[in-house]
């Protein structure tokens, strides 16, 4: 019988989203908690931008061995230079040197204002601006 539960329990690992395992590789470095959850900002936001998962094209393993090497998922050029540097502030390999969410709000990525005259923001707002 099939069970949509049955990748978590023999091979939990591969259930885990890709903004989640670099806090399963660096456990060593105190593994879930708030800079955890900082990374896993970096990670939507750069979904979000480019609408493909960071790693995307790569088997989850292979992300975890990039993660462990602290390969950074690509970022495109098309990605405005403050995407870019919030994103790279949130996926620093070493939980400690991440920024803190009140950091984060500061950031001239969070803090520019939105466009009013086409309605809500897209995420094409957010490529090639600089």
């Amino acid at each position: 019988m099939n069970s949509p539960f049955v990748d978590v329990i023999t091979n939990p690992l591969k259930c885990l989203e890709f903004d989640q395992l670099a806090q399963v590789v660096n456990s060593k470095n105190g593994g879930y908690g708030l800079p955890a959850d900082i990374w896993s900002v970096g990670c939507t936001v750069l979904e979000m931008l480019t609408r493909c998962r960071p790693y995307f094209g790569v088997e989850w393993v292979q992300a975890l061995f990039k993660i462990a090497r602290g390969e950074l998922p690509p970022i495109p050029d098309s990605v405005s230079r403050d995407a870019r540097d919030f994103i790279l502030k949130c996926l620093q390999v070493n939980p400690n040197d991440r920024p803190t969410a009140a950091q984060l709000m500061e950031h001239p990525f969070v803090k520019r204002p939105l466009p009013t005259s086409w309605g809500l923001p897209t995420p094409h707002h957010f490529i090639m601006q600089s």
